[in-house]
């Protein structure tokens, strides 16, 4: 089955975006709350994914080519997923939410998307990419240490909040 990838725009697609960003991030922080005994409330103002979310959206998809991109996976007309990447300073972006939902994983999606923002941050001209994951994501890890990526230290323009530095992974490579 053919996977399209069109831009996120807002506000057309605030909804559907804050529902995919509600599944991701309620995906990865539940099992780092389990793991680390880390509480949403601390991760979140009050616990409330999706009420953080309307405010960090337009700072997630960026302005737009050149500095930024942000793409839905459609698969059969249906959301399926979604990544994008976003300038973080000059010469670096970081990768962003990227998210296969369920009924989709398995098909190689999540390596085809990670290698298209690469080539989409190649194309704006940057020469470093970051990104951040959860050590719970052991798959995605993976596949970014087969795409090239390194772990590293927190990096300055990183928004996973400072209580979770200890347990997060961090990782750049170059383009």
């Amino acid at each position: 089955m053919s996977v399209y990838y069109r831009p996120a725009r807002l506000p057309d697609d605030e909804a559907l975006l804050i529902d995919l960003n509600e599944e991701y991030l309620r995906f990865v922080f539940e099992g780092v709350a389990a793991r680390f005994g880390v509480p949403l409330a601390d991760i979140f103002p009050g616990g409330d994914i999706r009420a953080y979310l309307p405010a960090v959206l337009p700072k997630t998809l960026g302005p737009g080519p050149p500095e930024s991109c942000f793409h839905i996976l459609e698969q059969q007309g249906q959301p399926i997923g979604m990544g994008g990447v976003r300038r973080v300073r000059d010469g670096v972006c970081e990768m962003k939410r990227v998210y296969v939902r369920d009924a989709a994983k398995g098909q190689g999606l999540g390596r085809a998307l990670a290698e298209r923002l690469i080539a989409d941050a190649r194309g704006f001209g940057y020469r470093t990419m970051f990104l951040d994951t959860s050590p719970t994501l052991a798959t995605a890890i993976g596949l970014y240490e087969r795409l090239g990526f390194a772990r590293i230290s927190a990096y300055p323009e990183v928004e996973v909040p400072e209580i979770m530095f200890p347990h997060w992974v961090f990782m750049a490579r170059d383009l």
